[in-house]
């Protein structure tokens, strides 16, 4: 009797398992932007991050179906599309990237990972092949509905600590778009304060992921470990903001794949849907 109850028991755990790791999510935001011109009121963003080809889990065509239907104005991709120790995905990521940017302006930033593994050059290749605006420390206009959203990228360095501050020095922006709303795209959400750092630079949403939730997440405690931030780390998803600055908010993506942790704990894959008021 003893091994048919526990032969239950891993049957159940790897059922759950299978879920957590391979069932999307969608989570959805109101985020409230001051000033926010009113053609962009309901302006919608879907943030997707960390899918580690080719250990994302999911079906890439049901979460483009997914994205589809929410009809977005815009795509944000986080970083970390790749796995670095694994060979480099040039199909899957051309799937991926073409999927996204046939539904809508779809932008992304480097991770680490994409970083880290040797095939940069391919890896914006493909992506730029597929439509998709790959931001090097750079900012662009995206026209939405007669307005229009400034989209900043901050690339991955191989030493943030060396990097010159403020983080978003390199990051030119055009004199016209001073008054005009602005998204950061950065892979790191542990660098929250340095990106609120230059005010002539400031984003008002600032979306982030990296931290894969806290790969396990416990109930009214939440992650327990992600990198950059260690043990119980404080940025791993949802809603952010800085008291001196409350009104900038960072939205944490839980991500996609999995890294070398090979499982999610209570932690699905996410794809956030971001609505500005």
């Amino acid at each position: 009797m003893i091994w048919f109850i526990l032969g239950i028991l891993i049957v159940l755990l790897a059922i759950y398992l299978y879920l957590n790791n391979t069932l999307l999510e969608t989570t959805r935001y109101t985020i409230g932007v001051p000033f926010l011109k009113e053609p962009l009121e309901g302006a919608k963003i879907v943030h997707l991050s960390d899918f580690h080809l080719p250990k994302e889990g999911i079906s890439i065509q049901t979460l483009l179906k997914k994205v589809a239907q929410e009809k977005p104005d815009v795509i944000a991709l986080t970083g970390d599309l790749i796995q670095v120790d694994e060979k480099f995905p040039a199909k899957k990521l051309a799937q991926l990237s073409k999927g996204l940017a046939d539904i809508a302006p779809t932008y992304a930033v480097t991770g680490n990972h994409d970083l880290g593994g040797g095939h940069l050059r391919e890896w914006e290749q493909v992506l730029s092949e597929a439509g998709v605006t790959v931001l090097i420390d750079e900012a662009v206009w995206q026209p939405i509905k007669g307005s229009g959203l400034v989209i900043m990228g901050l690339s991955e360095k191989e030493n943030f600590e060396m990097t010159p501050k403020p983080i978003l020095k390199g990051v030119e922006l055009a004199e016209g778009w001073k008054d005009e709303t602005r998204i950061l795209l950065a892979h790191h959400p542990e660098f929250l304060e340095e990106y609120l750092m230059d005010l002539t630079r400031v984003p008002d949403v600032i979306l982030s992921g990296h931290a894969h939730g806290g790969q396990i997440r416990v109930p009214f405690v939440g992650g327990l470990f992600a990198p950059g931030q260690g043990r119980f780390p404080k940025y791993t998803s949802g809603v952010h903001f800085d008291p001196h600055l409350p009104n900038k908010r960072m939205v944490v993506s839980r991500g996609i794949g999995n890294s070398s942790f090979p499982f999610r704990v209570n932690n699905r894959p996410e794809m956030i849907v971001i609505e500005l008021k």
